[in-house]
């Protein structure tokens, strides 16, 4: 089972965390949902507030702009997750 580090506070620095260290700054739902267990609706609600946040970018299907196709960390995104890196005691 994967648990969220202690040092992260909300499942959306979860996902910026899982964006920058595993993920290499991009990532489906998919990858998200099977790595955080959270349902796919919930890692959608989470991507939205980050998109609000400013903090990723969201790459929408062209076909039908309701299907995410990735989503990627944007500078505010990389900002947050070296303040996360600082939290964790990693350099």
């Amino acid at each position: 089972m994967f648990i969220m580090p202690d040092f992260i506070h909300t499942p959306e620095e979860w996902i910026v965390w899982l964006l920058g260290s595993e993920f290499h700054d991009t990532a489906t739902i998919e990858m998200l949902v099977q790595r955080t267990r959270y349902g796919r609706e919930d890692i959608i609600s989470f991507v939205g507030e980050l998109e609000r946040m400013k903090a990723i970018r969201v790459n929408r299907n062209s076909k039908n702009a309701m299907i995410i196709d990735s989503i990627a960390l944007v500078p505010n995104g990389k900002k947050m997750y070296g303040e996360l890196m600082l939290r964790s005691g990693q350099r």
